[in-house]
């Protein structure tokens, strides 16, 4: 029985280094350790985790749909799902990973108030798109739906970081740039150790 849990934890090393390695791992970590802190953000990056998760289950259903009538036994379209899955999560993060660095670099480029003012833009444009959305009654469709929260996800980060950045009286208040830097040192950190 020793010689069996043994085995058992000398697998189970390389897995968890396996799973702290992945992108999907990185933004999970991301999320919870800006959630004391900045809860707005934890939430994004929580949701930017969870989109990533829908796309891959939504890959991963496509896949075994189109594979089902060629697998007898259903074991090759699972394993094929199961390998699209993965494949398109790991994407899909590294992609939000690699997004989010870019928004720090370029926030980090124009300071806060030019960083204000594009995100004031993107808001209005969101909610110019929104609104057109609502004229073509596209707002029960799922393009409509991901306008709407969008905009509303948009909306809520504009008024947000106008409280945290751009009013220095106010409660909460703080250093745009360190948590710029704080925010890139973090992203460019490995995932070990958690």
């Amino acid at each position: 029985m020793r010689k069996l849990l043994f085995r058992l934890r000398a697998i189970g090393r390389p897995v968890r280094h396996f799973v702290l390695e992945m992108q999907i791992a990185r933004l999970a970590i991301m999320a919870t350790r800006l959630w004391p802190r900045l809860k707005l953000l934890a939430v994004m990056v929580a949701l930017l985790c969870g989109f990533c998760i829908v796309l891959a289950g939504l890959s991963a259903r496509s896949v075994h749909l189109a594979l089902s009538p060629v697998s007898a036994s259903g074991i090759g379209a699972a394993i094929g799902a199961i390998l699209a899955a993965a494949i398109v999560l790991e994407l899909a993060a590294f992609s939000v990973t690699a997004a989010i660095g870019a928004v720090l670099q370029i926030a980090r480029d124009v300071g806060r108030h030019r960083s204000a003012v594009l995100l004031a833009m993107s808001s209005l444009l969101a909610v110019a798109a929104a609104l057109a959305s609502l004229s073509d009654e596209a707002v029960l469709r799922t393009d409509g739906l991901a306008v709407l929260g969008v905009t509303a996800l948009l909306l809520t980060l504009t008024i947000w970081f106008e409280r945290r950045y751009r009013t220095p009286n106010g409660p909460g208040f703080r250093d745009f740039h360190v948590d710029v830097v704080e925010a890139r040192r973090f992203i460019n950190r490995d995932a070990h150790g958690v």
